[in-house]
């Protein structure tokens, strides 16, 4: 199967889906869209109170909302989605097709010092047996290199993802969580299908707007056949 980011449309509202095999659901939702859980039936579900740290969550059942502090979550149990809300940062998606357990994690440039990625990826080893080289690395949409600039002080905290032009230091997200993840054994990673900041007309970015206006939702969860209100249709829209 051809894996893929696909924009849908249920009814009037739009989000989009990483198309790849059952039992995975993979969901970004955009500004045209309401309550991402209420439209696709996405219950119950689990967030977190995210603090930028590497602290990575096992979930088993259903929790309260935003009882667990931290900026990661995994999971092996079908219908339990976990959601990580972002506004620029990064949701890294990780998807182990053989163990059939999958996780979601907050990536911004504070997680990435903590060690988020290293910490992912170790979780996904000692409660899943997963073999690194076998898991599927999906990024969704997250602020680009090219309008994410940056102190000099980020030259002491990064090695692959900065970037320095006219004298000014601009950080590449998506360049150093992948490089760490390719370190770590990952061989198959989807890239970021879209930039939050250049495109106001869907997405939310605090570095765009100045101040947060609201978060973009991010979501996965296993899942045998997916469960929604209302038809769900490839939309003509298109960023």
């Amino acid at each position: 199967m051809d894996k893929r980011w696909v924009l849908k449309n249920c009814g009037k509202e739009l989000f989009f889906q990483f198309v790849m095999e059952k039992p995975f659901q993979i969901y970004f939702s955009t500004k045209k869209m309401g309550n991402i859980h209420e439209t696709l039936n996405l219950f119950p579900y689990v967030k977190l109170e995210q603090i930028h740290s590497n602290i990575v969550w096992k979930i088993d059942e259903a929790v309260p909302p935003e009882s667990l502090r931290g900026d990661g979550l995994i999971t092996s149990k079908p219908r339990i989605y976990l959601v990580v809300k972002v506004a620029d940062c990064y949701p890294l998606y990780i998807v182990d097709t053989l163990n059939l357990s999958c996780g979601l994690f907050h990536v911004g440039w504070r997680g990435l010092r903590n060690g988020i990625v290293e910490s992912a990826i170790e979780k996904f080893k000692e409660y899943f047996n997963s073999v690194p080289g076998k898991l599927i690395a999906i990024f969704g949409p997250g602020i680009s290199a090219e309008h994410y600039e940056v102190g000099a002080e980020f030259k002491d905290y990064f090695n692959f993802g900065l970037i320095e032009r006219d004298s000014r230091y601009y950080f590449d997200i998506f360049s150093e969580a992948s490089t760490r993840l390719r370190k770590l054994g990952v061989v198959e990673i989807h890239p970021p299908p879209y930039d939050t900041f250049s495109n106001p007309e869907w997405f939310h970015s605090k570095r765009r707007d100045g101040v947060l206006l609201d978060l973009n939702s991010a979501v996965i969860g296993i899942e045998k056949e997916p469960s929604v209100n209302c038809l769900i249709e490839d939309s003509e829209y298109n960023i």
